[in-house]
């Protein structure tokens, strides 16, 4: 199913799906696709953010978190198949440390192993929205926490070259390469551990275009393919019917 134009709709129309959406990401990684022990829910975190996917709780005092013995055969090693974007980047400095949260995914000693973002129009409504979505998530990132952004808005002056461009300058060197004609994003982050530095794959998307699969991480240096086309299309398939054809028209 194409990605649709959700420009077209107010706020509150593309928050509804968001919330279906994140409740069929949810329903598809708990369908004995995360290791076991591992969950993922919508959670409220601090200062009013609501959590887009979770999946583990309190950080441990290290940064980040080590694969048990069972969990080593699980998911991809990124050294045996980099997840496939069209663009990597790797972190040559160090970040700084900061506390934020965000949608998360858990494992079973209730540890926040990685978060899911989606982009909402109020994120990027102001400055000050902005700046604390930005925060929130570099924080997440400094906390050996892994980082999923799904972002189907086109930039903004706030973002001008995307929002992985406004993630990834805020801690590290490097530029994107902006592909007007793929104005949306995927960007997946793994945290670095002290031994391995952060990278990011991105993935430039448009309307129009089938979502691919996506890289989640849930250790550094291993991931899992997450179908958001699927859950793409089970929250589309409840949503408002009468709501549709607004979003559904031809450009």
């Amino acid at each position: 199913m194409p990605i649709h134009n959700w420009s077209r709709v107010s706020d509150g129309m593309f928050h509804w799906f968001h919330q279906l959406w994140i409740v069929s990401i949810a329903e598809w990684l708990n369908e004995n696709r995360l290791p076991e022990g591992f969950y993922a829910i919508g959670e409220t975190y601090a200062e009013g953010h609501i959590p887009d996917v979770l999946a583990v709780e309190d950080r441990p005092p290290e940064n980040g978190r080590h694969m048990t013995r069972a969990e080593e055969g699980f998911g991809v090693a990124v050294a045996e198949l980099p997840p496939k974007t069209r663009f990597t980047y790797e972190s040559e400095t160090e970040a700084y440390l900061a506390k934020q949260n965000l949608l998360a995914v858990r494992s079973f000693e209730g540890i926040l192993v990685a978060v899911i973002e989606v982009v909402s129009p109020g994120n990027k409504s102001s400055k000050d929205a902005f700046g604390k979505f930005i925060t929130k998530t570099t924080g997440f990132l400094d906390q050996g926490v892994h980082v999923l952004v799904i972002d189907l808005f086109p930039p903004t002056p706030r973002d001008p070259q995307g929002i992985h461009q406004a993630i990834w300058s805020e801690r590290f060197d490097g530029d994107f390469e902006f592909h007007p004609d793929k104005p949306l994003t995927l960007a997946s982050y793994m945290a670095g551990d002290g031994e391995t530095v952060p990278r990011a794959y991105v993935e430039p998307i448009a309307v129009g275009d089938v979502l691919p699969p996506t890289s989640l991480f849930l250790w550094t240096g291993r991931y899992i393919n997450l179908d958001l086309e699927t859950a793409y299309q089970d929250a589309w398939a409840v949503y408002p019917a009468p709501l549709k054809p607004r979003i559904e028209k031809p450009d």
